[in-house]
């Protein structure tokens, strides 16, 4: 197999188990870009500037928050909040107010984390279409984990052109493996209703006393974990 940079994540994830490998390749994204934004880079010119142009969502700014070095993140809320206050004008004017209200109300809607994340995951996608091509053994590999979540298996259905010549039998493998994947769900989440039932009291969950959460990973992802707050 030809590991390099580009596909090293894909042989160590697609090898595990677990409801999708793109949502683990994701969060070890998104773990690398949290620390390197509150690393002793933060207030480089480059890296200050997309900050305070974008500033981070909700989510990765928790996870910041979570980490050690809160000297960083305040470095970095001080300048995000410096450019916000830029544009913030004391004013009686109702249209001028309207102007402002559009710009705070979505203040939080940017994330420069977000950005860059996606931007990787889109390779991803791309490289997954094109190791299937590319390398024989990768069809095997895919077809041994347990599908995706539902938001990539979107996207692997959307960039599965750079299957190239193969993308017919790419875009079969991969809705079969995901039908296959549901099927095997559903009947587990059955499984766990019927369990609560008392008759079934003393019979084997054969596994799916993991359903439900398995089920909120398909439909949603997994999330990359956010650290209690530090004191």
């Amino acid at each position: 197999m030809n590991y390099h940079i580009g596909n090293m994540l894909i042989y160590q994830e697609f090898n595990d188990s677990g409801v999708c490998p793109l949502c683990r390749i994701r969060n070890i994204l998104e773990n690398r870009l949290a620390d390197q934004y509150m690393s002793e880079s933060v207030m480089e010119d480059m890296q200050r500037r997309m900050v305070n142009e974008k500033g981070f969502c909700e989510h990765h700014t928790k996870m910041l928050y979570g980490r050690q070095g809160k000297l960083s993140l305040a470095l970095q809320h001080t300048t995000r909040l410096t450019a916000l206050k830029g544009k913030l004008e004391v004013t009686a004017d109702m249209k001028r107010a309207k102007d402002m209200a559009e710009v705070f109300i979505h203040s939080g809607d940017t994330c420069v984390i977000c950005d860059s994340v996606e931007t990787n995951m889109i390779r991803y996608y791309k490289t997954v279409a094109e190791m299937f091509c590319a390398e024989p053994k990768f069809k095997e590999i895919l077809l041994g984990t347990n599908g995706f979540c539902l938001e990539h298996f979107g996207y692997l259905l959307k960039y599965a052109a750079y299957a190239r010549g193969k993308k017919k039998d790419y875009i079969y493998t991969l809705t079969k493996l995901q039908k296959e994947s549901m099927d095997k769900l559903l009947a587990d989440l059955q499984w766990f209703c019927a369990k609560h039932d008392y008759r079934n009291a003393d019979k084997p969950w054969n596994g799916a006393d993991t359903a439900l959460l398995r089920s909120v990973e398909k439909l949603h992802g997994e999330t990359a974990s956010e650290s209690a707050p530090q004191k």
